[in-house]
């Protein structure tokens, strides 16, 4: 069950192996508190998806993924599939081209890298 795909957890986050996964590692990361969509989420959120994709990052170096080996990022509405928010931590090959086409950036608007997410956050703010 899904206790047994379960890598990490604290206080805030839990992170666990993506039943379905699209790459040779495919972690999912999701902040324990309700939160909806990328779409909904502010400058208040800033911290909390900053933390989520930093613990990302470091569950993928522990597991050998760095650089462009590791990818991480948001689905926008309506290509996500649940609705409670949830960071796609990917440790790259992918396992074949139609698994790599959601996590493509530019291709179509459904795939938000985290960093551009901070960013674009972290420019709302200072415009404040």
């Amino acid at each position: 069950g899904p206790l047994d795909r379960i890598v990490y957890e604290d206080a805030d986050f839990i992170a666990f192996h993506d039943i379905k996964p699209d790459a040779e590692l495919h972690l999912l990361v999701v902040p324990r508190e309700h939160y909806g969509t990328i779409k909904e989420m502010t400058t208040a959120e800033l911290p909390m998806i900053t933390r989520m994709h930093e613990l990302g990052q470091r569950l993928l170096e522990e597991r050998g993924y760095t650089g462009d080996m590791a990818r991480f990022g948001f689905h926008r509405p309506p290509f996500n599939s649940i609705h409670h928010l949830h960071l796609h931590c990917l440790g790259l090959p992918f396992r074949s081209y139609r698994a790599s086409i959601p996590f493509t950036e530019g291709v179509r608007a459904w795939f938000v890298p985290a960093a551009r997410l901070i960013s674009d956050l972290t420019k709302a703010l200072a415009n404040h």
